[in-house]
């Protein structure tokens, strides 16, 4: 049984067409679906956004579904560098938690080294395209590239999200493998467009608006959004069939990149 956590439903929507006998997930306290891949039982958790958020969800998952072979943290994330363009996939190596807009406090979170060579040896194998490198996951959305760089000096970091490191940190406490997949949906120099979030990582409908009132031009960059969100999901739903459908694959190896 694989566990896969994503954010919103957009994220997972063109991999959950892959999957056979889909079905909800059926629990009161938790939204998702099962499915199966050439046998393989794939449990997808919707962990909702932000980092308080994604916790909820993590520990009712994994006292839901405790012998998990793996868990996966996917979706999509903002890059943190030039190299880096929508529908890009990020395997993170590690990935480091930032609570508050302190600089230099980030907290490291542990990475199942392992699973995460496995899994990269399964995209090669496939012939998925990936970049290894660090992982942020921010309390908020980082907004622009001024604040994008600053975060890439301090940590080195090469992608940013709000829930990867929660889901780790309870992952590990239960000694279960876990590995993070993200997709790139904006550069670096994006300006991000998103919902306001209060500190429980619920959606705060007033400054949502009054944030896009003041920024009308974010608002023009929501069908390049909304374009983006389709190539980085496609990327994902190919990654992830790969990874969830074959114990020995087999193939063409292309090079994967290291930032």
């Amino acid at each position: 049984m694989i566990l896969i956590f994503y954010a919103f439903a957009r994220e997972i929507g063109p991999f959950k067409q892959r999957l056979k006998n889909r079905r909800p997930l059926g629990h009161r306290d938790l939204r998702g679906f099962h499915g199966e891949i050439q046998g393989r039982d794939i449990i997808a958790i919707a962990s909702g956004i932000g980092m308080n958020r994604a916790r909820q969800s993590a520990r009712r998952a994994f006292e839901l579904f405790p012998n998990a072979e793996l868990a996966i943290g996917t979706g999509v994330a903002g890059a943190l560098t030039e190299k880096l363009k929508p529908g890009d996939l990020v395997l993170a190596d590690r990935v480091i938690a930032r609570r508050d807009d302190a600089i230099g406090r980030e907290e490291p979170v542990a990475i199942d080294a392992g699973s995460m060579r496995e899994m990269g040896r399964m995209l090669l194998n496939a012939g998925v395209a990936y970049t290894a490198g660090a992982i942020l996951t921010s309390h908020r959305a980082l907004k622009d590239g001024a604040e994008k760089r600053r975060a890439a000096e301090a940590t080195g970091a090469v992608a940013v999200d709000m829930e990867t490191a929660s889901i780790a940190q309870e992952a590990a406490a239960r000694g279960i493998p876990f590995v993070c997949l993200r997709a790139i949906i904006d550069e670096i120099d994006d300006e991000v467009v998103g919902p306001k979030l209060d500190k429980k990582g619920n959606i705060r409908p007033i400054a949502t608006t009054v944030h896009a009132l003041r920024n009308p031009g974010a608002l023009l960059q929501l069908p390049r959004m909304m374009t983006n969100l389709g190539r980085a999901t496609r990327s994902l739903a190919a990654a992830l069939e790969a990874i969830a459908s074959r114990d020995e694959p087999a193939g063409r190896r292309p090079a994967a990149r290291r930032s």
